[in-house]
């Protein structure tokens, strides 16, 4: 789990960066395992995410559970964050898109957890997330296979849509396995240990 002692994790959970803070519950912080060797990377926190302070809440953290029991994986093992680490909305009501300066005042917090974990592989989760990680647009092209980036300290990335689009794409899931397929090997050839369980929407 995360020490939220260490010293900018204390100074995240109070950034104030940009205006996104005037209007969030909280600051939801990554979390997981310290030494991960995969680490998650979605978009940013919604609604339920900003009440509860935990990554990947309600129906697409279902989904989410769902895709880590698929590569035999759980959240013990992995480490869980957002690329925007505080709820994007301009209500209070809806979510949205972050912002482009949004994204580049959350950037720091993103390449603090790298360095801090040491993961070997981020799966992205959705095409914002790929795109702010990586800050290309070629999202449809690179979903479901290793990419590498020419940034230093940034592992290996591996794109994969966001969970929350098999909500109102079932004509995804073949293609969806198709990529955790993929990623399944990746993993297997880096010997990270899996039991995978396949759910029942996976079948």
């Amino acid at each position: 789990m995360i020490d939220e002692s260490v010293s900018w994790i204390e100074e995240m959970t109070t950034c104030r960066r940009c205006g996104l803070a005037d209007l969030r519950t909280q600051v939801v912080v990554g979390r997981g395992n310290q030494g991960a060797r995969v680490m998650f990377t979605g978009e940013a926190p919604g609604k339920e995410e900003d009440r509860t302070g935990m990554g990947f809440q309600g129906s697409s953290g279902k989904i989410f559970d769902d895709v880590l029991s698929y590569l035999g994986l759980s959240r013990h093992q992995i480490w869980l964050n957002n690329v925007v680490r505080c709820r994007p909305t301009d209500t209070g009501r809806k979510n949205r898109a972050p912002h482009p300066e949004e994204i580049a005042a959350c950037r720091p917090w993103m390449l603090e957890d790298i360095k801090w974990v040491k993961p070997e592989i981020i799966v992205t989760l959705g095409r914002m997330a790929f795109l702010s990680l990586t800050g290309d647009t070629h999202f449809a092209t690179y979903r479901g296979q290793l990419y590498i980036t020419e940034e230093p300290g940034i592992p290996e990335i591996f794109p994969l849509a966001h969970p929350a689009y098999l909500i109102y794409r079932r004509s995804l899931m073949p293609q969806y396995r198709q990529d955790l397929d993929r990623l399944s090997q990746f993993l297997a050839a880096k010997k990270v240990p899996n039991h995978p369980v396949i759910p029942k929407r996976f079948i």
